[in-house]
């Protein structure tokens, strides 16, 4: 069940060759909504950039489109983009001790934590991570 969670986001080869030459600006983004419920079942093999949040915070929701624009671009296969809205999933905030949000989290194939930014990262930042991601899910399973 959980691949297929994510396998609703995956673009065809048709869709990534719209007439505008971009794929990045078509279609949604890319990102899960994962909670307290589905979260370690989601972690389901590829790596996974996870954005925890919460609607009354400003640089959560000034992150949104830019974790939107990077998961547009490189989502798929081999990473994963999900949210965690914190107010409405405390259960896994608090078993993974997010204390601040945004707070992101890298983890790889078996749903290990790699990698925690917590704050507003920049763009700079945003791309090392993305980066790192895309390393991981390179690799075989082990």
């Amino acid at each position: 069940m959980a691949a297929s969670m994510f396998s609703r986001f995956r673009r065809s080869r048709d869709a990534a060759n719209v007439s505008s030459g971009s794929a990045v600006d078509a279609g949604p983004a890319p990102i899960a909504d994962l909670g307290d419920s589905d979260f370690f079942d989601s972690l389901d093999g590829h790596a996974t950039i996870v954005d925890f949040w919460a609607p009354w915070c400003g640089p959560c929701r000034a992150l949104h489109p830019i974790l939107e624009e990077l998961a547009r671009a490189h989502g798929g296969d081999r990473i994963h983009f999900a949210r965690v809205n914190v107010d409405e999933n405390p259960g896994i905030a608090g078993a993974l001790g997010i204390m601040s949000i945004p707070t992101l989290m890298l983890c790889d194939l078996g749903g290990n934590e790699v990698e925690r930014l917590v704050g507003m990262p920049d763009r700079r930042r945003l791309d090392r991570l993305v980066e790192q991601a895309g390393a991981i899910g390179c690799r075989p399973e082990a």
